[in-house]
């Protein structure tokens, strides 16, 4: 997926069903996991000098919230918008594509596991929830990229149709979070 996407998705397609299904749990689980954990700082705080238990919960929490999103909500956005735009590709399908173009997040669990291990002999458990600008941009380029390839592969379209299929919902989810941010103010 990191190198060459489209050989991954005609790969996976081709796979038994149950091990696609088996990984895109495992998958949609870590995938969660590791977009949260930058963000748990101000919740974990809420825990004061039990930061550690407040990132556990906050990881249950919103791991589970993640896995929902991802495996079924963000599956079934692309799905719907693909079919508008004529795709022919089944959800199964869609779903393989979204939960596999988002293993890049996994470089966030990745930092964090080893930073955790930095925090627990300096103590200083901010390090886990390692945020920078530059990796970001990178995960979410990767991520694009795989979005992309993967959703032109199996809804049988051009890449300009699969850019829209992407870039519609995150169109529709900036909008909804500037009115909700707007609504706050």
């Amino acid at each position: 997926i990191w190198i060459s996407p489209l050989k991954t998705f005609e790969y996976l397609l081709q796979r038994d069903d149950s091990k696609n299904s088996l990984m895109i749990d495992i998958l949609s689980v870590l995938i969660s996991i590791g977009i949260i954990i930058p963000r748990l700082q101000g919740f974990s705080a809420l825990f004061g000098e039990q930061k550690i238990i407040g990132l556990i919960i906050g990881i249950i929490l919103y791991g589970a919230f993640g896995y929902f999103a991802i495996k079924v909500l963000w599956t079934l956005v692309f799905w719907v918008i693909g079919k508008i735009l004529k795709g022919k590709a089944t959800k199964s399908q869609v779903q393989l594509v979204v939960v596999y173009s988002h293993i890049p997040f996994l470089i966030y669990l990745a930092i964090s596991m080893v930073l955790i291990i930095v925090a627990l002999i300096t103590k200083n458990f901010d390090l886990i929830f390692y945020q920078h600008p530059v990796t970001h941009i990178i995960v979410v380029i990767l991520i694009m990229r795989n979005l992309v390839y993967g959703l032109s592969f199996v809804n049988k379209f051009s890449y300009g149709f699969a850019l829209l299929t992407t870039i519609i919902p995150l169109g529709i989810t900036e909008f909804i979070y500037m009115i909700i941010t707007n609504l706050k103010n």
